[in-house]
């Protein structure tokens, strides 16, 4: 089985330490990662054993232009008898989250014998991928008429929130679906169009986490109605949004705003 570590456990690593430039051009970064990896892998046979350990640098791969990766045994032990300790091969991955992942194919012999930790540098230039959601807000003016045509006229009327979302699948009875939201991403309203039927505002959420299934939710305290007032997405799970590198950009996540009477 792969050997899976995680820079975010202290557990997984030692001396973990990123250091970044601005290039000054056009977006352009060096990154330069260390550390000590702890795989803690341990044999007893006298055949030699391969595996592959995954390390999660957690660190953006935006557009990656160049890269060189240097790993060596940091620390090893073996019971005096006949042993194999090598990191084979090591390269750079990029997750689903758009965050890279150090790979290195490691190989170990011995009666026993234990690869403890191996250290590892990995030097490369990226273009940050800037990820980005906007939409609209609408509302009939006669629930609410803003003081001026500027974000601050509605300010504390919405809040509007990216959200981490997971699903549980519900076992026996009827079944379903329960939805848990974790708010990450907080958006702001960034203009206003005021007329005599409708309002319109626009929100932007800057630089919402990329691999992830989020959902836009737009809570409001301000808007009057005959009936309990909601805002919703104006298309069915229009509000449901996963960015990539490859499409770090999401427009047209549109909210209205309507009254739920309820049963008489």
């Amino acid at each position: 089985m792969p050997i899976d570590l995680d820079v975010l456990q202290p557990a997984h690593v030692a001396g973990h330490a990123v250091l970044k430039a601005d290039l000054g051009v056009g977006g352009r970064n060096l990154v330069v990662i260390s550390g000590i990896a702890r795989p803690e892998w341990g044999i007893k046979d006298d055949t030699t054993h391969r595996e592959v350990c995954r390390l999660q640098l957690r660190e953006p791969a935006g557009t990656m232009e160049q890269s060189t990766v240097h790993v060596g045994l940091a620390s090893i032990g073996n019971d005096d008898t006949s042993w194999a300790f090598a990191t084979d091969q090591a390269r750079l991955e990029v997750n689903e989250a758009g965050e890279l992942v150090l790979v290195t194919n490691l190989a170990l012999m011995g009666e026993p014998s234990t690869l403890n930790r191996f250290a590892y540098q990995v030097v490369l230039t990226t273009r940050i991928v800037v990820t980005e959601i906007t939409g609209t807000i609408s509302w009939p003016t006669s629930m609410f008429r803003p003081a001026s045509p500027s974000p601050a006229g509605v300010s504390g009327v919405f809040s509007v929130m990216a959200n981490d979302r997971t699903t549980t699948e519900v076992t026996g009875g009827l079944g379903g679906t329960i939805e848990h939201l974790t708010p990450i991403t907080p958006g702001e309203i960034v203009s206003v169009i005021i007329s005599e039927d409708t309002c319109r505002a626009t929100y932007r959420i800057a630089e919402p986490p990329k691999g992830r299934q989020l959902k836009v939710t737009v809570a409001q305290s301000g808007l009057q109605g005959p009936g309990e007032v909601t805002v919703d997405p104006v298309v069915p799970n229009g509000d449901l949004v996963t960015l990539t590198v490859a499409q770090p950009v999401r427009a047209g996540v549109d909210f209205t705003a309507g009254t739920f009477k309820g049963p008489a």
